[in-house]
């Protein structure tokens, strides 16, 4: 049976699910987005097709339609590369089951998402089935005012959006993904920023937890059509993106290795009834000495290539999973490598002013696999290199 992936949106996240794709199976991928982005752009692995208005319920469809009628024998995996896109799908899914039985959505329902997807929902599940997160409280733009609000907790602390979708759809200087608060005046200060920008939802307030770079983890789980755990991988960041705009993202990660939060993690999807990919942003408390869980996406990461350097092709279990229908064992990766997007010279001089000297193991640079390679994808690259290099020496300077 003949089939590829199709992935809505079209950064590195979407490169990650194609370049596993085609490590196996020597596959291109679909991208369907609103126009070509570096680095699915330019690529022998991608086979790209834009519309201004994807994002429009309409336009969807007739993509999903168009390309159905040109591979109409061909099973297609569908992604989402963001949240928004994940959303999408989710909200368009029996119209685009509709389209042909052709189409494999492997994803929980729309009200698993929203539950999961909302931090002040997914923290009280992480209370009932026993994952560690940081205290928290909400702070509600329509209802809360900010001279009476009492934090309960020692600053610093740290905010974010309860719903990242509902969040980007406002812009303003200074907007970050995250935000460390230092006191009271700093905490007044950032949120009537961001109630300036029109935005009425939720934010998360929460306790600051102590650590670094090399504290912050990510775990990246399969769970089957059946909500049996397949597989979990796990890394270290090594290096963060620092743009304001991408705080949270990471441009170098290496291996880990953390038996028992992973079966946690297992024992919670399981216990949900989870579908699907999903991974979990967690920090390692350095003086508490403690994991804790910030999030979980309903989706493949940003960095999800990083599980295939792993030992875990994600694509492989769900086309096992989906196309045929095998029951794989579980098992927690443990490759050792490192997934980076800047060289290797220029990671290890990084790492080394921030005092870090790892073992990187197999090293794979992200975005420029030895099959493809091409002067306008070292061009990009260099761009992106000179962005990310910019940012981690401005962010140094201050520190």
């Amino acid at each position: 049976m003949d089939f590829f992936g199709v992935v809505l949106g079209g950064d590195m996240n979407t490169y990650g699910v194609a370049r596993a794709f085609y490590e196996e199976y020597h596959k291109k991928t679909v991208v369907i987005g609103k126009h070509p982005l570096y680095p699915t752009s330019h690529s022998k692995i991608i086979e790209g097709y834009y519309y201004d208005t994807i994002l429009e319920d309409d336009t969807l469809v007739k993509a999903l339609t168009d390309l159905e009628k040109k591979y109409p024998k061909t099973k297609k995996i569908l992604f989402g590369n963001t949240d928004f896109y994940v959303e999408h799908i989710m909200k368009n899914r029996e119209k685009i089951e509709k389209i042909s039985n052709n189409y494999i959505i492997p994803m929980v329902n729309f009200e698993m998402f929203k539950e999961l997807f909302c931090k002040e929902t997914f923290y009280k599940l992480c209370e009932k089935y026993g994952l560690n997160y940081p205290k928290y409280q909400i702070y509600d733009f329509k209802k809360d005012s900010l001279e009476k609000y009492k934090i309960d907790f020692e600053y610093p602390i740290f905010i974010k959006p309860a719903d990242t979708v509902v969040y980007s759809e406002f812009n303003f200087d200074g907007k970050q993904k995250g935000y460390k608060i230092e006191n009271e005046k700093n905490f007044k200060e950032v949120i009537e920023k961001i109630k300036k920008s029109g935005f009425k939802d939720k934010f998360i307030v929460q306790e600051y937890i102590e650590g670094n770079d090399e504290s912050m983890y990510v775990f990246t789980a399969y769970v089957s059509k059946n909500h049996k755990v397949k597989v979990i991988s796990a890394g270290r960041i090594l290096m963060h993106d620092r743009t304001p705009e991408l705080i949270g993202n990471y441009s170098a990660i290496t291996n880990a290795y953390e038996k028992e939060l992973s079966f946690q993690i297992k024992d919670f999807l399981e216990k949900i009834k989870f579908t699907g990919i999903c991974h979990f942003d967690v920090q390692y408390d350095i003086n508490r000495k403690k994991f804790y869980v910030f999030e979980m996406n309903i989706r493949q990461g940003r960095s999800n290539f990083y599980t295939y350097a792993s030992g875990a092709n994600l694509m492989s279990q769900i086309v096992d999973d989906y196309i045929y229908n095998k029951d794989d064992k579980f098992y927690i990766a443990n490759n050792k490598f490192t997934v980076s997007i800047i060289p290797k010279f220029l990671l290890k001089y990084c790492l080394k002013k921030n005092n870090q000297n790892p073992q990187f193991g197999k090293f794979y640079r992200f975005a420029l696999a030895s099959y493809d390679r091409n002067v306008f994808r070292y061009v990009y690259q260099m761009i992106w290199d000179y962005r990310i290099l910019k940012g981690f020496f401005k962010y140094n300077k201050k520190r």
